[in-house]
């Protein structure tokens, strides 16, 4: 009788585990796309709209969930239904693989691929994101990190963006940007003074002082390019702009949330202007806080158009 109520109790303590995980990451999921509404609403009209939703693929402690999935996903990976209401759906399902940490869009050019020719987003849970990435403890951090990665799925979903991006980066290999400023000294500090232009004409209370700055910065900028393409080879133009309006939007996103979360003060976030490694996720994040400081509209033809921010800020001057 002991042996059998002690399989009873432990049968029940699995139960009760498994159903506080499932309300924890099955909130989580809830929670990011309240968060799609609020960037819909207050930040980038469309970014919720039916045609652009994105399968969610959640990396939970013992299993995987999925949000909207494609019924291709469903076909490969038995799932089971746990939540549905008007927006979405979540589906339990086995892990999919076995990789420690996700935080990234992905798509492929494999026909039997659940990402064949069109973004599927995969995130890990906090828990799992924390053991990575030590410095994210919160939801909100968690979630700002998640938010970034979605945007990117939004982006390929618009119509021709793919064929862009695979344009651009098949005429130029996409590290090529890394590649340059760990390489050259010149290309690095030119890259720091135009970031420092970019900064100075946000800051700046008068618009003329703001041209002058804008017109030093493009002036550094085709300096550096020309100088790329003269010493080195390579049209870099593009593929800058390319990365530029994809990191630099996500960035975007991850600052708005960030105030819509309250108690931020942008100064205490250097990282979010300052340029690193990747130099264009910075550079493109102030390019579009100048574009707002201007009320210069970029949203509607950023995707179409991948000059479109540059082309906008080279007309003001």
């Amino acid at each position: 009788m002991k042996q059998i109520i002690s399989i009873l109790i432990g049968t029940w303590l699995v139960i009760t585990i498994n159903a506080q995980s499932l309300n924890k990451d099955v909130e989580r999921l809830q929670y990011v796309y309240a968060l799609k509404v609020v960037i819909n609403d207050s930040v980038w009209c469309g970014f919720a709209d039916k045609q652009y939703d994105v399968p969610l693929l959640y990396y939970g402690d013992t299993c995987c969930y999925v949000v909207n999935p494609t019924e291709k996903f469903l076909a490969k990976y038995p799932s089971v239904l746990v939540h549905s209401d008007n927006d979405i759906q979540i589906y339990q399902t086995e892990k999919v693989d076995d990789k420690p940490f996700h935080m990234h869009v992905t798509f492929t050019d494999d026909e039997s691929n659940i990402d064949y020719r069109t973004p599927f987003m995969r995130c890990s849970s906090l828990e799992q994101t924390s053991k990575t990435i030590p410095d994210v403890t919160s939801v909100n951090e968690w979630a700002t990190m998640v938010m970034h990665e979605y945007f990117h799925g939004f982006q390929f979903k618009n119509d021709g963006y793919l064929d862009i991006y695979e344009t651009i980066t098949n005429a130029v290999l996409p590290d090529t940007l890394i590649a340059l400023a760990a390489s050259h000294d010149w290309y690095r500090e030119s890259i720091s003074q135009e970031n420092d232009l970019l900064l100075k004409a946000i800051d700046a209370n008068d618009i003329e002082v703001s041209r002058a700055y804008i017109q030093s910065f493009f002036d550094l900028r085709n300096e550096r390019r020309e100088r790329v393409k003269k010493e080195l080879g390579i049209d870099i133009v593009a593929l800058e702009q390319l990365y530029e309006t994809m990191e630099g939007s996500a960035r975007y996103i991850e600052y708005c949330l960030y105030r819509h979360f309250g108690n931020f003060n942008l100064s205490d976030a250097k990282w979010l202007y300052n340029v690193g490694r990747k130099y264009y996720y910075a550079t493109g994040f102030n390019l579009l806080r100048l574009s707002d400081k201007l009320e210069i509209d970029y949203k509607c033809g950023i995707f179409r158009d991948v000059s479109t921010v540059e082309k906008n800020l080279r007309n003001v001057v």
